[in-house]
């Protein structure tokens, strides 16, 4: 019975940080799929609700962006959005930015911020609030052109 009573403290710490260490993967996953998301639907060809481009519809970038960051409580004002025309040049933005400045190999950048807030309160060792933030760098497709593509009529083995 005192075997118990001591080891049960240590045994519930140990199983507690357990589950703050998964909660906290599972945030910092949450704000990586949101950036990458958010990316992946910004840099598509298409046009979304209006005729606007989707590179430049903004509010459908940080509404996907907080859907799959929800739990990191990301927020409108953690999503950065921004352009550039490769690694190593200006940094242009941020979002809403003009169609006619984007051209075609230009990139989209999608910085996401999340927070991860302990929720078990432990009492020998505090875990702190952590901040993950994810960024994404994707080369907008303006256009598509298939035309250029020749068409064989031999079956390619």
């Amino acid at each position: 019975m005192v075997e118990f009573a001591v080891t049960i403290p240590i045994l519930l710490l140990i199983v507690l940080g357990t589950f703050e260490i998964a909660r906290a993967i599972w945030v910092y996953s949450a704000v990586t799929t949101a950036a990458r998301e958010a990316g992946r639907f910004a840099s598509a060809v298409g046009e979304g609700e209006g005729g606007t481009p989707h590179y430049v519809d903004c509010a459908q970038i940080r509404s996907l962006a907080k859907l799959f960051g929800a739990a990191g409580s990301v927020q409108d004002a953690d999503v950065l959005i921004t352009y550039d025309s490769g690694p190593g040049t200006t940094v242009e933005g941020p979002c809403p930015i003009s169609q006619a400045s984007v051209k075609v190999g230009d990139r989209i950048i999608v910085e996401v911020t999340g927070r991860f807030t302990p929720a078990a309160y432990m009492p020998l060792f505090q875990i702190p609030e952590i901040t993950f933030t994810s960024q994404v760098h994707r080369t907008i497709l303006k256009a598509l052109n298939l035309s250029s593509i020749p068409v064989t009529s031999t079956p390619i083995p």
